[in-house]
């Protein structure tokens, strides 16, 4: 169900007029308007339906073709839960499709409006996601800002789709067009899976391009999987991401939770556990999954971006969620940055609160009795 109360509507002014766009705060999707404009001013014709837009942040694109008179066919592919909710709330007869529902052949015109703070390989990723869902003759248009990083990927892409066709270039940002020509791309060049060690055990960490820190554990992730409490009961890996925490927490006497709101996060987890022979439940979910009974350990590292901006409000989401799944008793081991404060992100929801650890700028904390529950929001 969509939280009307969590959307906010901005007006993006199009060739032909303004169009209203709803979507979360915790989106980054105004981040990508111009790229949408150009797209709008630049096509002479109107593209052959069905059309498609991977790594979809809003239904910003169907919006826009509906005022422009495209045809009204079409999907959206977000990449999380927060995405797919902006989608379904200005969708109106485009489809919300998950990543890993896509099929070959779907779309006959896809688009990618380059989000550059994923970085190149989880642009790329997208990319080549679009570029399977292309039939032979099919196109797709790359839009992306000129200083980041899109005449890179530019030069890389015609081997893994097919020719450029057209380009056109406005507001810094630049738009090509490539025909699907290519049958069997080359793989992407990408380390799927690292070994690591954590607390003197050897671990096979999988890795997804479109999650945070995907060519390496980070050294926050790492602190804290190091400095895990030593009890047993119900744990709850909040934010789980590649699954590092979820593993390294991975104990006989353990029964282990794991969610995330990125389709790529719960499938990379759920690899990872694979790998090495550790169970948990793993769920997609946006914060703590939903009639659970409470939780004695939560572990956390929370964001505090939300697209390339500094925001501290998804953090303050998952914190709180965290202490509404806490059991009275129980603990929630989070690990901060120095971009974060342990003042306003802890202090509102638990009365003890104490330092663990700290390196490279990242601190490690122990939270206990969390205080009177005010209500689930957003």
């Amino acid at each position: 169900m969509i939280d009307a109360a969590a959307l906010k509507w901005r007006r993006v002014r199009l060739p032909g007029g303004s169009v209203a766009i709803p979507s979360r705060a915790d989106q980054p999707a105004s981040e990508l308007d111009q790229e949408l404009r150009l797209l709008m001013r630049a096509l002479d014709r109107r593209p052959e339906p069905p059309l498609l837009e991977v790594a979809a942040w809003d239904a910003g694109l169907e919006i826009a073709a509906n005022a422009a008179g495209w045809p009204d066919d079409g999907m959206l592919v977000p990449l999380n839960l927060g995405a797919s909710e902006s989608c379904e709330a200005g969708a109106g007869a485009w489809t919300v499709v998950p990543p890993d529902e896509l099929l070959p052949a779907e779309a006959r015109f896809a688009v990618v409006r380059a989000p550059h703070w994923l970085g190149r390989a989880g642009v790329e990723w997208a990319v080549r996601a679009a570029a399977r869902a292309l039939p032979p003759g099919g196109l797709l248009a790359l839009l992306g800002d000129r200083a980041r990083g899109i005449e890179s990927l530019r030069r890389r892409l015609p081997p893994v789709v097919g020719p450029i066709v057209d380009r056109a270039a406005g507001e810094h940002r630049r738009l090509y067009v490539l025909e699907r020509q290519v049958d069997v791309p080359p793989p992407q060049r990408f380390a799927w899976t690292i070994p690591m060690r954590i607390a003197g055990r050897e671990f096979t960490v999988c890795q997804h391009p479109t999650l945070f820190s995907p060519t390496r554990v980070d050294p926050a992730t790492a602190l804290l999987a190091e400095k895990l409490p030593d009890r047993d009961g119900r744990w709850l890996d909040l934010g789980c991401g590649s699954g590092v925490l979820t593993v390294a927490a991975g104990r006989s006497d353990r029964r282990l939770t794991a969610v995330d709101w990125s389709y790529a996060a719960v499938e990379t987890t759920r690899r990872t556990l694979a790998a090495n022979g550790i169970e948990a439940d793993v769920r997609l979910a946006d914060g703590a999954p939903p009639g659970e009974q409470p939780f004695d350990v939560v572990l956390c590292y929370p964001p505090f971006h939300v697209g390339p901006r500094v925001d501290h409000g998804p953090a303050a989401r998952l914190i709180q969620a965290a202490r509404e799944c806490l059991a009275p008793e129980g603990e929630l081991r989070a690990v901060l940055t120095s971009a974060q404060s342990p003042r306003d992100l802890l202090r509102p929801h638990f009365r003890e609160i104490s330092p663990v650890a700290s390196a490279h700028g990242a601190r490690v904390f122990s939270c206990r009795q969390p205080t009177a529950r005010r209500g689930r929001h957003r």
